[in-house]
């Protein structure tokens, strides 16, 4: 959430240093054990607000620089850097097939101003080949790609605060979608394809949503994160192939949720300004292992417990 109003996130951040602190240590649940947490790379420049795999080789972090000029860069297991496309304000990555998909404009005055100049961009990993699909987005932060080829974006301040649907017959008029959250967010699809976690940034009540595809105008299943307000505060979430979330926040803290019971777990602290976590893909990423993008221009890589790599 680069350029974001930090208030909240600045308190956040204080209160964590205890819990993230050398020496302090959290009693975990049974089954809650700690990841270990490496570095991949650093500086990246600031910030890094996601990330994506491309199943070639590389990971890909956007990174918005001064004035909301940007980059998606890609990094290679051995930790090297090349930017692969310049981009102004870029927000979420989606990688469908060969594809990939960038959020651009993601830009905190335009938020505010409700100005419709986000776009998503296309980026075909074959051809090399870019253009624009779907225009007249506000601030598109967060985004994902539906089974159906539609796309869901968030925009989290301003008049257009909210879930907007892009559809594919009619990119150029995005639709209102779902339910009005405090701070969408970050967003995935669960394995039944038909259930979409949004991250609710910033809201005490609850910080997950979880919107019926089939029937998004109604209520949503609200998941409440099991730690102390504003430690719960999340950015952006993933899911495993064991159907649990897996969270990033600016706070350091890497959460899993079981998206059923609720029950919650820290699997990592230490994981600085995180903005996005993604499973690896590809030839040399793990696909065990978590991958983290921070708001300090590092990749970070959280180990299982017993993994032997």
């Amino acid at each position: 959430m680069a350029g974001r109003i930090r208030g909240v996130v600045a308190a956040t951040i204080v209160m964590a240093a205890a819990l993230t602190a050398p020496g302090t240590t959290a009693t975990a649940a049974p089954g809650c054990e700690p990841w270990q947490v490496r570095t991949v790379a650093t500086g990246l420049g600031l910030p890094l607000e996601n990330l994506a795999f491309d199943g070639r080789g590389g990971l890909l972090v956007s990174r918005t620089l001064f004035a909301g000029n940007g980059s998606v860069e890609r990094v290679t297991p051995d930790g090297a850097v090349n930017t692969l496309l310049p981009v102004y304000g870029p927000g979420a990555l989606s990688v469908r097939g060969s594809e990939l998909y960038v959020n651009t404009g993601h830009i905190t005055t335009d938020g505010l101003l409700g100005l419709k100049t986000g776009t998503i961009d296309i980026h075909d990993f074959d051809t090399g080949k870019r253009r624009t699909w779907a225009t007249g987005l506000t601030m598109p932060d967060g985004g994902t790609v539906l089974p159906n080829g539609d796309a869901v974006i968030s925009t989290l301040i301003g008049p257009k605060r909210g879930l907007w649907l892009v559809r594919k017959e009619n990119p150029a008029a995005p639709e209102r979608f779902g339910p009005d959250l405090f701070g969408p967010n970050g967003m995935v699809v669960g394995h039944d394809g038909g259930t979409l976690y949004v991250a609710n940034t910033g809201d005490p009540d609850f910080q997950i949503a979880a919107i019926d595809l089939a029937n998004p105008a109604a209520p949503p299943k609200k998941i409440r994160l099991q730690a102390p307000w504003p430690l719960n505060i999340i950015d952006d979430l993933t899911i495993g192939t064991d159907g649990r979330l897996y969270t990033a926040g600016e706070h350091g803290i890497v959460y899993r949720v079981d998206p059923g019971s609720g029950a919650t777990c820290a699997i990592a602290t230490g994981v600085h300004l995180g903005s996005s976590v993604r499973f690896g893909a590809g030839p040399g990423w793990d696909p065990e292992s978590l991958y983290s993008t921070g708001f300090d221009g590092a990749v970070r890589r959280l180990v299982p417990p017993g993994a032997t790599d």
